[in-house]
């Protein structure tokens, strides 16, 4: 079986379509990425061609902190709960940094196996977009009603990913007031 027999072909035309920076990857081995959208190569700069069956570290550089690393990290192993949101350093192609933030959540089969990990990404680098909190709560709130509706329908499950969001929400509001962030 390769991997388009394997993907739910509403969940990857979802995530082409949408505005939202989509990548998708799988949950073993290195966590390659096997599909993202156009909004994700429009963040990063990259490709697609550039960035299928490779880990996402490539967008990480030399002022990315240990710190930031390891939650996405332990996350992709598996570690943790299946939903959380990553603050991290990154950097485009042409070498300019923003402040990524994260959002992912591991995609089970019916047999309740990791299938795909799905992460959005958002640039909170300008202030934390403080102007912008609300819009970002609605169409994350579209958008996750959207993708848990196709995954119900192809027996895939994002466990807690409503909660997951809304604490975003409010986390991204607190971290809008510390103008430590790079």
């Amino acid at each position: 079986m390769t991997f388009q027999d394997s993907f739910p072909k509403p969940l990857g035309d979802y995530v082409r379509k949408s505005n939202i920076a989509l990548a998708v990857s799988r949950p073993d081995e290195d966590a390659p990425l096997v599909l993202v959208n156009a909004a994700f190569c429009a963040l990063t700069g990259y490709g697609a061609d550039e960035v299928l069956g490779r880990n996402c570290r490539f967008l990480q550089g030399e002022d990315t902190t240990e710190e930031m690393r390891r939650p996405l990290r332990d996350f992709v192993q598996g570690i943790g709960p299946d939903s959380g949101r990553f603050p991290i350093l990154n950097y485009r192609k042409d070498g300019s940094r923003f402040l990524n933030f994260v959002f992912m959540t591991r995609l089970f089969d019916r047999e309740k196996q990791p299938s795909f990990i799905l992460a959005s990404q958002f640039d909170m680098t300008s202030s934390l977009r403080r102007s912008g909190l609300a819009a970002n709560d609605a169409t994350l709130q579209r958008a996750l009603s959207d993708v848990e509706q196709i995954g119900r329908e192809f027996g895939l499950a994002m466990v807690g990913s409503a909660q997951m969001i809304a604490d975003s929400v409010a986390l991204m509001a607190r971290l809008s007031l510390d103008d430590d962030w790079p």
